[in-house]
């Protein structure tokens, strides 16, 4: 039985109200008010005694505790054997005036355990006068949902039916009321209760009483057809019977009948017949059902019939196309329309009211083939001069249509066609009555979601409409013109409005009485300062400003909310504006704004404040902390959003000192995160992290365990948002403003962090980026770091890195840079696809960084710390060529180049020049393809105080001529640095000729072999060592090599005397001097050639070779001579190959020296046979003579 107790009423329409003579039924309502079943006609005490001992038990029941004790000795009384039946009929009396009364005592009663076997027993065998008693004392009692299901169960069913065949008239109507009231709660889910009414044959029974040889009494009736009303669904299983026993001739029958009531349960037991059995459409109509319902719909006198024939007729026109022909052709059409105005016009409100509206509606709907074809007909009917119907109640049928439509038929509908056929009416209107209805039409038009995305200016339109529905006279007229011309005219709704005209009266109009009318004009301001610029000013040259903020003192909730809204936007539009509404006092009012419970207001309040206020004041946050206070849980909210805003604009030393109103504030919000309230505590902890976000300059002060051990402790809330925030807060507050600080945040040791860790794995990736934004700065910290090692931390970075926001991603790499700088690369990243996985995604990360003036970059320092460390080379293969696994990740470092600061430069050269060796003609590409990139490299290497920013910068440009000489070539000289680079790379050679060398360790970029190494077991010149010297003279080679004009500044420079002395120096100790200042001297002192006639291939230099080049020479003549014959038997092109590579570069066809020395076996078949260099003519020596070429004439080869 318990199941049965929690059941709901039934959800289909409840009986409505209706008036038969003296008896009243009330519609069925789960409201636990009771129903006045009976008027105070129907049978009850009505003498004055009667009167004075019910206001007697009314006194008794107001106290409860005499309501407890009357209600027990009552039932006591009934209980009791020793009471007569006299004064049993008088408790029961009593009883049911206390039920009648009072909801209270109808649950003192009905919750006693021995009231329901005492009233079912008197139903059974009490008096004629208790049965109708016990009867009604029920019927009351089942006013209360549960106390229902208690009567029902109780086993009522059986007695009131025996009640209900007795020839007492009294005692069936109280049968029938009491039938109606239990079944009133529906049993279409009620399978307990549906099995008991089934048992008992009631609806069979009820059915019989409604046969009209009966002749039942106006009120049984009433209540007979309600309870079937109740008990027959339309997917019930009495219809069939019904059917069988004449129940269509019944039902038809009950419509004419002159009780209301049973008029009103009839037309709905046809909607639900005809529900349940659409076969039975034929007899219905056949038994002039349609004209009986029509009739019905057409009546003046009760609501509640006119519902239900609605109801009825719309249920047969969505079964039968022969029922809406029917409908059609008895005139149904005009009526259903007339239904549809019909509460408009009588002034009814109300839930029947609204139902009938629905039902004609939806009858219509279905005769003209759906709701988009309704709104057609109406309309093609409002441009009728023929109409069956008055113009005024078809613009109030569209209206509602208007209103209703939901565009579920799936036909295509224009609401424009709509909109003009209603605006060249409301031009021609002739009478006040049209114009109401033509604007209820549009305000219905433009309010419908469905309509309004395709009409322009809908909202505007809305509001105006109302407007014009407020107006007096003669400012109708005006607005009117205003809404046509906005409809027809395409103007915008200031032209509308007419400018600057038009707000000045829209400003008359807020200081009108009416509320309703200040919303629509303060509402319209609203759109106008949403979309013309021009509005703004001159609602403040028109005074409004004014006017608006006294509508957020004593305005509606609505005006209050659009006159917020408008302050909002005249703030934005310009700080003029904004200083004359500070001066108007709207701080104050929108400060009070947000103790109001609506929502919108509040939001709108918090968004004009916060452009509004520019100062932190003491008073503005006093009055805030004492919102703080609030009760409201929505105020308190906005108040901690809008103290947060005011906080970031206190000066640092207001918000630092204690005791300062800032000071307070501050505290007060961290005070919030101990709070109870979960919404509050969120709200706090997002104020505060963007408070220490935007405010660094007070982190280090404040980082204390007074403020740092409340956002702590939320790290391990069940709410994830909370500790997302705290998290934030706890990030900005480690991340100093002082960058060269080392303790931060010491109030955190090693151990607190552990929820950060476990944050930091969570599967949200929000959460997990606010934790790693605060482990990145205290990762800083050794233990923690290891900590954080130690307990996987790297996953969750690599997590980040792969899937979180780029903010996200510069935290994990500030902390996989903290990492790195602590511990070996082998321990952070212990395998090379790791590390692969690791550069690639900073790339990507580094590519979406802005460079705008930025003077550091995480990414870019983890990236420099893995490609300088020595463990890189452990790796297999080597860890630089990650970055070459996907060429188009070098752009972002070339970017560097190309627009950073000197800073980012510096570190992005740093890592090309250690990729040089692997690429140069990708890495070329790129250098060449980036403007601005070769720029940056001369102008590091000319301006760089750092001899390795210096050289890296040339070791990059040395990869970028290599390649692409020609053109690197010339944005070196159309950017006019030419000469001064040259200039710079001598001045590096001249400071390391005067101090040492650099141990500075990077890849020697050039892959031809040397003099020196090209017999391994002779020479073997290690690949890494001091590359100065080599790299300047390689770069100036390549210069020179290329640009014939760059030898002449050499020479004007005095590079050839710094090289010189270089050769001298290098000779002297013994030492393997640089190929490439080798290739340079030669490239520089050979000013111009002319050819020998000795041969084709021989060229004479007519420039002298200075002396100090002779140790150099004679160098090169003992190495060939120390050479094997074999070796020097080679033919000469070879020999010249292998020996003379730096004096023989093959560059483009520029000048190249070459020594030719060897005896005439080395030039056996080479030299020409008419040389008179050697012993056979050709050379001018006899055999095994070494020619030393010392000579002022130097042999070239071009």
């Amino acid at each position: 039985m318990a199941p049965l107790a929690r059941r709901r009423r039934r959800t289909y329409k409840p009986i409505k109200v209706v008036n038969v003579g003296g008896c009243s039924i009330m519609p069925i309502s789960s409201s636990s008010e009771p129903r006045d079943s009976r008027d105070p006609t129907s049978p009850a005490p009505s003498t004055s005694s009667s009167r004075s001992r019910e206001a007697c038990n009314l006194a008794e029941v107001d106290d409860p505790g005499s309501a407890m004790s009357t209600v027990a000795r009552l039932l006591e009384q009934l209980h009791g054997s020793v009471t007569s039946l006299p004064e049993k009929e008088v408790a029961i009396k009593r009883l049911l005036e206390l039920a009648k009364a009072k909801k209270d005592a109808r649950i003192l009663i009905g919750s006693h355990s021995q009231a329901m076997p005492l009233f079912i027993s008197f139903l059974r065998s009490g008096t004629s006068s208790a049965k109708v008693n016990a009867a009604a004392l029920l019927s009351a009692l089942c006013k209360e949902e549960d106390l229902r299901v208690k009567v029902l169960l109780g086993g009522c069913i059986p007695p009131l039916l025996s009640l209900l065949k007795s020839e007492s008239a009294e005692a069936k109507k109280a049968a029938a009321e009491a039938i109606f009231e239990v079944s009133s709660g529906g049993l279409s889910d009620d399978h307990i209760g549906m099995k008991i009414f089934v048992t008992e044959g009631v609806v069979p029974t009820l059915w019989d009483l409604l046969n009209p040889k009966s002749r039942q009494d106006r009120i049984v009736e009433g209540f007979v057809t309600g309870a079937l009303r109740n008990l027959c669904g339309d997917k019930d299983g009495y219809w069939k019977a019904t059917l069988e026993a004449g129940g269509v001739e019944i039902i038809t029958g009950l419509l004419s009948s002159k009780n209301t009531a049973s008029q009103s349960n009839a037309a709905s037991l046809l909607a639900r017949l005809i529900s349940a059995f659409s076969d039975s459409i034929p007899k219905i109509i056949a038994a002039g059902a349609v004209k009986a319902l029509l009739q019905l719909l057409n009546r003046d006198d009760d609501i509640a019939v006119r519902e239900s024939a609605a109801d009825a007729l719309e249920a047969l026109s969505s079964k039968s196309t022969i029922a809406k022909k029917a409908v059609v052709d008895a005139g149904g059409l005009p009526v259903l329309i007339g239904a549809v105005v019909a509460p408009s016009k009588e002034c009814m409100r109300g839930v029947t009211c609204h139902s009938l509206q629905s039902h004609a509606v939806c009858a219509l709907s279905n005769i003209c083939g759906g709701t988009t074809s309704l709104l057609l007909y109406l309309g093609e009917l409002c441009q009728s001069p023929r109409s069956a119907v008055s113009l005024a109640d078809i613009l109030g049928a569209l209206a509602y249509t208007l209103m209703v439509y939901d565009g579920t038929d799936g036909k295509f509908f224009d609401p424009v066609e709509i909109e003009n056929i209603l605006v060249v009416l409301l031009k021609s209107h002739d009478s006040k009555l049209l114009l109401d209805r033509i604007l209820e039409a549009l305000a219905s038009l433009y309010a419908n979601a469905c309509f309004s995305g395709r009409l322009d200016h809908s909202n505007a339109k809305k509001v105006l409409v109302g407007l014009v529905t407020m107006a007096s006279d003669d400012v109708q007229d005006h607005l009117v013109h205003a809404l046509t011309s906005l409809c027809c005219d395409g103007f915008g709704l200031w032209d509308a409005l007419g400018k600057r005209e038009g707000v000045q009266l829209l400003i008359s109009l807020l200081g009108l009485s009416s509320e309703q009318h200040q919303e629509y004009a303060v509402s319209l301001l609203a759109i106008l300062s949403d979309e013309v610029d021009d509005s703004k000013w001159a609602i403040t040259a028109a005074g409004g400003i004014p006017p608006l903020v006294q509508l957020l003192e004593t305005g509606s909730q609505r005006a209050k909310e659009d006159a917020a809204h408008i302050i909002c936007n005249l703030c934005c539009h310009s700080d003029d504006i904004r200083a004359c509404v500070e001066s108007a006092g709207a701080v104050l009012a929108l400060l009070w704004l947000l103790k109001s419970d609506s929502p919108r207001g509040q939001e709108a309040s918090v968004k004009a404040l916060k452009v509004l206020i520019r100062s932190a004041d003491s008073a503005t946050i006093n009055q805030l902390l004492a919102l703080l206070l609030s009760d409201s849980v929505s105020s308190k909210t906005h108040a901690i959003t809008v103290l947060g805003h005011v906080l970031v604009l206190a000066p640092q030393r207001d918000l630092i000192q204690n005791g300062a109103p800032a000071n307070k504030g501050l505290r007060s919000l961290v005070l919030v995160l101990d709070s109870s309230n979960e919404e509050s505590q969120e709200c706090a902890a997002t104020v505060l992290a963007d408070i220490f976000s935007m405010r660094q300059d007070i982190c280090d002060i404040l980082a204390t365990d007074e403020i740092v051990q409340p956002c702590m402790k939320l790290l391990t809330s069940g709410n994830q948002v909370i500790a997302t925030q705290s998290a934030r807060a706890l990030g900005a507050l480690s991340r100093s403003a002082n960058t060269m600080s080392k303790n931060k945040m010491s109030c955190i040791a090693e151990g607190d962090v552990q929820p950060l860790i476990e944050m930091a794995k969570t599967s949200s990736i929000d959460a997990a980026e606010a934790a790693i934004a605060a482990l990145a700065n205290l990762l800083s910290d050794s233990q923690i770091a290891k900590e954080a090692l130690d307990d996987n931390i790297v996953q969750a970075l690599t997590r980040v890195l792969k899937e979180g926001s780029l903010d996200g991603k510069i935290s994990a790499s500030r902390s996989l840079y903290h990492l790195l700088n602590q511990f070996p690369l082998g321990e952070v990243f212990p395998d090379y696809s790791l590390c692969c996985f690791i550069i690639h995604a900073l790339l990507v990360c580094l590519s979406g960084i802005s460079l705008e003036n930025v003077t550091s970059l995480d990414p870019l320092d983890v990236l420099a710390l893995m490609v300088m460390t020595k463990e890189g080379a452990h790796f297999s293969p080597p860890l630089r060529t990650a970055f070459l696994e996907a060429p188009e990740s070098l752009e972002p470092l070339v970017r560097c180049i190309s627009v950073g600061l000197p800073p980012i430069q510096d570190k992005s050269i740093q890592i090309l020049a250690r990729l040089c060796q692997d690429q140069s003609s990708l890495l070329s590409e790129h250098i060449n393809r980036s403007q601005g990139c070769i720029d940056s490299l001369v102008s590091r290497v000319m301006e760089s105080t750092n001899m390795e920013i210096r050289i890296s910068s040339a070791i990059t440009l040395i990869s970028a001529l290599k390649d692409n000489r020609e053109d690197s070539i010339e944005v070196l000289e159309a950017s006019g640095h030419l000469k001064s680079l040259i200039s710079a790379l001598i001045d590096m050679l001249k400071q390391h000729s005067t101090s040492t060398s650099l141990d500075i360790e990077v890849w020697k970029p050039y892959t031809e072999k040397s003099l020196f190494n090209c017999e391994q077991d002779v020479l073997d010149v290690p690949e890494s060592g001091k590359v100065l010297e080599e790299t300047v003279a390689r770069l100036l080679s390549l210069i020179c090599s290329s640009h014939p004009r760059s030898k002449v500044a050499v020479m004007d420079l005095g590079g050839v005397d710094i090289v010189s002395d270089k050769l001298a120096s290098h000779s002297a100790s013994r030492q393997d001097f640089s190929i490439h200042v080798n290739r340079l001297v030669p490239q520089a002192v050979l000013q111009s050639a002319r050819p020998r006639p000795c041969g084709p291939s021989l060229y004479t230099v007519t420039s002298a070779a200075p002396p100090i080049l002779l140790p150099w020479l004679s160098r090169i003549v003992s190495l060939v001579r120390r050479m094997p014959l074999a070796t020097r038997a080679r033919r000469p092109p070879r020999l010249i190959q292998d020996i003379s590579p730096p004096l023989l570069p093959r560059l483009h066809g520029q000048w190249s020296i070459f020594l030719f020395a060897a005896s005439h076996h080395s030039c056996t078949g080479w030299a020409p046979a008419d040389c008179s260099w050697c012993s056979h003519g050709h050379c001018g020596a006899g055999p095994d003579e070494e020619v030393g070429l010392l000579s002022p004439n130097l042999m070239t080869a071009e």
